[in-house]
């Protein structure tokens, strides 16, 4: 069972996501993130950011969600890292600049396919009980998968997740 094991409130520097995105309906039946990452991986998506190491703010790679369509009933997620704001954009590939913001990073400790169900809630009750709220002109969150935390499990097979939400003193 996932449980929120820290929560900080953090000033976000400025950033550039780059990345690959699937645009996926907020309705959906069936996940196809997982199959998106193991493309990503295969298809060299993260090697070529790996290259543009002068530009990275954190090495780990970065699940990005945004572009809340009411309109259509999608959203984009984009498999990427964090860099610079100028950073380049590697042909085919996309960005998505991020102000500097306050954010809320809840570690949500837990088998990985417990994790990303209860992240958003655990972090954003965890974030309003210390007085912050959804700051939803932001209109994002992400999932930082940090090294260690995330890619080396605990004898017990658990990992932590870093969820980030932008957030606002209420």
């Amino acid at each position: 069972m996932a449980k929120l094991v820290n929560l900080q409130i953090n000033q976000l520097p400025e950033v550039r996501i780059i990345g690959k995105a699937v645009y996926l309906e907020m309705a959906m039946k069936e996940n196809p993130i997982p199959e998106f990452w193991e493309k990503c991986f295969e298809d060299g998506t993260f090697t070529r950011l790996e290259e543009l190491k002068e530009y990275h703010i954190d090495s780990s790679y970065v699940g990005w969600m945004g572009d809340w369509g009411i309109d259509n009933g999608k959203f984009t997620y984009i498999c990427g890292m964090l860099m610079k704001t100028e950073a380049p954009v590697p042909e085919g590939f996309i960005c998505r600049d991020i102000p500097s913001s306050k954010v809320a990073i809840g570690w949500i400790q837990g088998l990985e396919k417990d994790v990303y169900p209860v992240s958003h809630e655990f972090t954003q009750k965890a974030m309003e009980e210390k007085g912050y709220r959804l700051d939803e002109s932001a209109s994002w969150c992400m999932e930082l998968y940090n090294c260690p935390r995330f890619t080396t499990p605990m004898d017990n097979g658990e990992i932590i997740l870093d969820y980030y939400i932008p957030c606002k003193t209420v």
